[in-house]
């Protein structure tokens, strides 16, 4: 199998990985390529790919054609995915340690490879639920909680590397779900009708009431305009067979606006998954299946993959 090329930053991290500086876990080799495909094009240029997984286990398609390109175990319980602007794919995850009590870290994947490049640290005790990356500095911010008292809090790496600055705020529940938009802003929010703002250049989240009271939130991510969520309406929880939405949220000072709501078809929230927005396409896990869904019309599903197993967290690669 040829080996992809790798750019001069993932390069450096091979060789930090080589020389055991990464934190990787025992075991864990530094890059790997997914599949030949990716690999022999003749021009050089490469694919964008969705990632998804569940517990040890990830799974890689092309996107948007959803050629199914590879499969490849790992050492951690996959929590949730999210990526960046260079196609850097960040994993959310928890280690067993053999006394039990379980850790969480997050791992960094280079476009188009199967091993981690990089591994951050989250405090002592803390569970990682999902990350967002800031397109215009690539600082990553990763929500988690306490395993004790499932206190929620916010870690923002710098670059996406070394320790993270940590934010609370007592306005988010213990599954906060971070999203940043375009100019640096980070919103987080559990559901409900109150969130966090850190603006950019401020150093205290601040309290955002949503005009509506929304359930619980699986994913948060911006979508050129709006803040897009992945959630239910909140009267109908007990009812059977509850919709998923994307409730889209405008914010102006400390008052979030519902600006605008998506429903789609078959998209239900006892087994919705997570979900990744890339453009005018919603990917999502529900089920057994990763379900394409136009965005912001939602309706019936464009197009539907059935992986040999089942996945829950998701994002795109594009391309570098």
């Amino acid at each position: 199998m040829m080996f992809r090329p790798i750019h001069a930053l993932h390069f450096a991290a091979c060789l930090c990985a080589l020389a055991g500086c990464t934190g990787l876990p025992p075991g864990t080799s530094p890059v790997a390529p997914l599949h030949k495909a990716l690999l022999a094009r003749r021009d050089g240029s490469q694919t964008d790919l969705i990632y998804a997984g569940v517990k040890h286990q990830a799974i890689v398609y092309t996107y948007p054609g959803g050629a199914f390109e590879g499969t490849f175990r790992t050492p951690f319980l996959i929590q949730a995915m999210c990526s960046d602007a260079k196609g850097d794919v960040f994993v959310t995850a928890v280690v067993e340690q053999k006394s039990g009590a379980p850790t969480g870290y997050v791992y960094e994947y280079a476009h188009g490879t199967k091993s981690p490049v990089s591994t951050l640290d989250v405090p002592a005790h803390e569970i990682p639920v999902n990350c967002s990356s800031d397109p215009a500095t690539g600082n990553l911010a990763v929500t988690s909680y306490d395993v004790h008292n499932f206190a929620p809090l916010v870690e923002i790496y710098t670059g996406g590397t070394g320790e993270a600055k940590l934010y609370h705020s007592e306005e988010l529940g213990a599954n906060p779900q971070p999203a940043y938009d375009a100019s640096g802003n980070l919103f987080v929010i559990s559901g409900g009708n109150v969130a966090a703002l850190l603006p950019k250049g401020k150093q205290e989240l601040e309290k955002i009431r949503l005009s509506e009271t929304i359930g619980n939130v699986a994913h948060a991510q911006w979508d050129g305009k709006y803040f897009a969520l992945q959630s239910y309406e909140a009267t109908k929880h007990n009812r059977e067979n509850v919709s998923v939405h994307y409730f889209r949220v405008q914010i102006s000072g400390t008052t979030g606006t519902i600006a605008g709501v998506s429903s789609f078809f078959n998209w239900h929230q006892k087994d919705a998954g997570q979900s990744w927005l890339q453009g005018d396409t919603v990917i999502a896990t529900p089920g057994s299946s990763i379900t394409f869904w136009k965005y912001p019309a939602g309706g019936k599903a464009s197009k539907v993959l059935h992986p040999s197993d089942p996945s829950q967290a998701v994002t795109v690669s594009l391309a570098p």
